[in-house]
C-alpha cells in the first residue's frame, strides 16, 4: 500500500514536472523571440532615427556653412595677402589678427606642425605623427594651393566641436588654418546630434551609448575634457571602424560578460549629401546590452518555480484525494476483510517477487489449517466463527512478527510466509503456534468454542534456486496433509517417504 502511494506520488509529480518543464520551455522560446523581434524592430527605429537626425542636423549646419565659409576664404585671403608683403610670420601678432575676426588662426610648417596658433592647446601639433591620413590629405591641399572648407569637426586636442578651413601660401611654404568654435553659436546650440543621442539613450532601454567618429578616427563628444579616439579603444573596435569607413556597410561584434549579460557594438557608416570635406563621410557608433531580455527571462525564471510549486501541491492534492478514493478499493484488493491479512492474490504477487530476488536466504512456508471449524459455525454460530478467524489472525501475526508475513486463503486457511528461515525454525514457530491456541483451548472456559478446535500445519523450506510458488506450496500442503493423517493438532514438515506411505 506505502509503495503503491509512493509510486503514485511520484508519477504525478514527474507527470507535474514534465508538464511545467514543456509549457515553460515552449512560454521561454516564445518570450525569446518575441524580445529579439522587438529588439530587430526597436534597433531599426533608433538607426534610422540616427541617420535622419544627422542628415537634418546636416542640413541645418550647411545653410549656416556656406556663410561662415565665405567669411572664413575671405580671412585666408587676406593672410595670404599679408604674407606677400610680410613673409616673416614669426612677427605677426596672430592675437590682435584674432580679434579682428574673431577666429583661431593656425600656421604649420611642411611638415604638418602647428609652429604657431592663438589656440594654444594645439601648438606643436604634428599630423604626421598623430594622424597620418590627415597629414597627407594637408600636404594634397598644400600642393593645390585652393581653400578648403571642412563641415562640422572636432578638435584634434580637446574634441571640442569646430570648423576648419585652409589655405596655403602663395609659396606652399606654410599652410594657413582658421578655427571656429561652433558651440558658440545659436545653430550648432539648436540642432545638436548630441541631444538626439541623449534622447534616445534615455528611451531605449537596450541602448547604452551612440557617438559620431570622423573621419580620423575622433569622437564628436564635447563632454570629454580632451579628445577621445578611435585608437583609445580595443583592437576589434578599432578593426570595425575601419570596416565600417571602408565598405560604407554596417558591421558590428559582441562581448559576452558574466551572467548572460551582452554587449553590441554597431557601426553605422554614414555620408553627408553633400562635399563636407573631413566631415563628409562618419561612422556612428552605437552600443546595445540585453537588460530588457535579462529582466524578462527572470521574471519567466520566477513564474516558472512558481507554476512549478502550484504544480508540486496540486500533486500532493490529487494524491490524497485518490488514496481517499481508492484506499478502500486497494485495501479490499490486498487484504482479507475480515483478518486484515494479505489474501490470496497479495500472496501470490508477494511470493513471486520474493523467490525471484531470493539470494542466499531460504524462503519458508507454513500452511494452517483449523480443524473441525465447520462444527464451530454450526453449533455456535457463524458470528464467532469469525471472531475466531480475526483471533487466530492476530495470534499468527504475534507470531510471525517482521519475520514474514500472514495470508488467509479462505475460509479457515491461513498461511505464513518466512523470508529466510531454516527447517528448525519453522518448526519452532509452529510448535510456539500450537502451544497459543492449546493454551486458549484448555485454558480459558469461558471460551466454549475452541473447545472443539484443533491446528494441523504442513511447512516446507525453498531448497531449490529455482524453486517455484506452486512447488513450494504443493510440499507445503503434502506435508499439512501429513498431519492431518497422523491425528490433526500436529505440525509435519514435508517429508517424501511419508508422503508417499
Amino acid at each position: 500500500m506505502n509503495k503503491l502511494r509512493l509510486k503514485l506520488l511520484l508519477s504525478l509529480i514527474a507527470f507535474a514536472l514534465i508538464l511545467v518543464v514543456v509549457i515553460s520551455y515552449v512560454n521561454r522560446e516564445i518570450l525569446v523571440a518575441d524580445i529579439e523581434q522587438q529588439q530587430a524592430i526597436n534597433r531599426t527605429l533608433i538607426e534610422n532615427h540616427i541617420l535622419t537626425d544627422m542628415q537634418s542636423v546636416d542640413n541645418a549646419h550647411l545653410y549656416f556653412d556656406n556663410n561662415i565659409s565665405d567669411k572664413m576664404e575671405q580671412e585666408l585671403q587676406a593672410l595670404a595677402i599679408y604674407y606677400e608683403k610680410n613673409p616673416n610670420i614669426a612677427t605677426w601678432d596672430l592675437q590682435q589678427m584674432k580679434k579682428q575676426h574673431g577666429m583661431d588662426i593656425y600656421i604649420l610648417d611642411q611638415t604638418n606642425t602647428v609652429i604657431y596658433t592663438t589656440f594654444k592647446q594645439d601648438k606643436g601639433l604634428d599630423f604626421l605623427t598623430c594622424c597620418k591620413r590627415f597629414s597627407a590629405l594637408l600636404d594634397e591641399r598644400r600642393e593645390s594651393g585652393e581653400f578648403y572648407t571642412d563641415g562640422i569637426d572636432v578638435s584634434t586636442t580637446t574634441g571640442e566641436y569646430r570648423k576648419f578651413s585652409y589655405l596655403a601660401t602663395p609659396d606652399k611654404k606654410y599652410l594657413l588654418e582658421l578655427g571656429i568654435q561652433l558651440n558658440e553659436f545659436p545653430v550648432y546650440r539648436t540642432f545638436n546630434f548630441e541631444k538626439t543621442a541623449h534622447y534616445l539613450v534615455e528611451k531605449y532601454n537596450d541602448l547604452l551609448e551612440v557617438q559620431t567618429i570622423n573621419a580620423g578616427g575622433i569622437f564628436f563628444d564635447y563632454s570629454q575634457s580632451a579628445r577621445f579616439t578611435v585608437e583609445n579603444q580595443s583592437t576589434t573596435f578599432q578593426q570595425h571602424f575601419k570596416l565600417a569607413k571602408q565598405t560604407m556597410k554596417p558591421t558590428e561584434y559582441q562581448i559576452k560578460l558574466e551572467n548572460g549579460y551582452i554587449e553590441t557594438y554597431r557601426f553605422l557608416p554614414y555620408e553627408a549629401e553633400t562635399e563636407r570635406g573631413e566631415s563628409t563621410r562618419r561612422v556612428v557608433y552605437v552600443k546595445y546590452d540585453n537588460r530588457t531580455e535579462l529582466v524578462a527571462l527572470a521574471k519567466n525564471t520566477k513564474q516558472f518555480w512558481l507554476l512549478l510549486m502550484i504544480a508540486l501541491i496540486t500533486s500532493f492534492i490529487l494524491l490524497l484525494v485518490i488514496n481517499r478514493l481508492l484506499s478502500k478499493t486497494i485495501q479490499l484488493a490486498t487484504y482479507d476483510p475480515l483478518t486484515s491479512v494479505y489474501n490470496r492474490a497479495t500472496y501470490i504477487s508477494k511470493m513471486d517477487s520474493i523467490l525471484k530476488k531470493r539470494k542466499t536466504n531460504k524462503p519458508g512456508l507454513l500452511l494452517i489449517d483449523l480443524d473441525n471449524f465447520k462444527q464451530v459455525n454450526d453449533q455456535f454460530g457463524h458470528a464467532e466463527g469469525d471472531r475466531i478467524l480475526i483471533e487466530t489472525a492476530k495470534i499468527l501475526n504475534q507470531e510471525v512478527k517482521s519475520k514474514g508475513f500472514v495470508v488467509r486463503f479462505g475460509g479457515d486457511e491461513f498461511a505464513i510466509v518466512l523470508y529466510d528461515t531454516k527447517e528448525n525454525q519453522l518448526e519452532q514457530l509452529a510448535n510456539s503456534i500450537l502451544e497459543k491456541i492449546r493454551q486458549i483451548k484448555f485454558e480459558d472456559v469461558k471460551m466454549q468454542s475452541w473447545s472443539v478446535l484443533s491446528v494441523s500445519m504442513g511447512g516446507a523450506t525453498c531448497e531449490e534456486m529455482n524453486e517455484s510458488e506452486i512447488s513450494l506450496f504443493e510440499r507445503a500442503d503434502k506435508a499439512l496433509y501429513q498431519s492431518k493423517k497422523a491425528g490433526k493438532d500436529q505440525y509435519s514438515k514435508y517429508n517424501e517417504v511419508a508422503v508417499g506411505q
